[in-house]
């Protein structure tokens, strides 16, 4: 289990297959994250679930902390209350290789709306670290500029969305701007 100032990201078990069937069912989230038809997966998708979280490189379920726990995520016991106590699924991270040779993956993470708004897609890219990001997603592209990554380059016209074509807009980092970026966050 990984930490990060607000949340823990653990390895997919099999438990964690009905909270990313529906987070990949929600319909704010499908159409910026995949230009398939936008409709209800049935439950034969969530075998494949299990199936992709194998095949990537790091696939993480990120959790809030829970009110009493360490830094490292560990239950302190605590006494209740009105927070949170117990880690809530906030949503997924992951990494695919798509050219090992050449250093390329494919970077994604998918929150609950719930959490939209709150920073935790920042804090766990931080953590985590080429992204390909749907044009309309304006929410994604923001983040991704603000911990360092630049356009690098469009498909045009992939996604069919809302009566529109988008773009996908591919956007990557650099290993030298990513260490320049990661000094200015920690001198922040």
């Amino acid at each position: 289990m990984f930490t990060t100032d607000r949340l823990r990201l653990r390895g997919f078990e099999t438990s964690d297959a009905r909270n990313v069937f529906d987070l990949r069912n929600n319909p704010s989230i499908l159409p910026t994250m995949s230009n398939e038809y936008v409709v209800p997966r049935g439950p034969k998708f969530m075998e494949k679930i299990a199936a992709k979280a194998e095949e990537a490189v790091m696939y993480l379920m990120i959790e809030t902390k829970g009110k009493d726990s360490d830094s490292e995520g560990h239950s302190n016991g605590g006494n209740g209350g009105d927070e949170l106590d117990v880690p809530e699924f906030v949503g997924t991270t992951s990494i695919t290789m798509t050219h090992p040779k050449n250093r390329d993956g494919i970077f994604t993470i998918m929150l609950s709306p719930k959490f939209w708004g709150r920073g935790y897609g920042e804090e766990v890219t931080r953590w985590v670290v080429s992204l390909g990001v749907f044009d309309g997603n304006e929410r994604a592209k923001k983040m991704y500029q603000k911990v360092g990554f630049v356009e690098e380059g469009r498909k045009r016209k992939v996604n069919w969305i809302n009566g529109h074509w988008e773009d996908n807009v591919l956007m990557g980092i650099l290993q030298e701007e990513w260490d320049l970026e990661t000094h200015r966050a920690r001198a922040r």
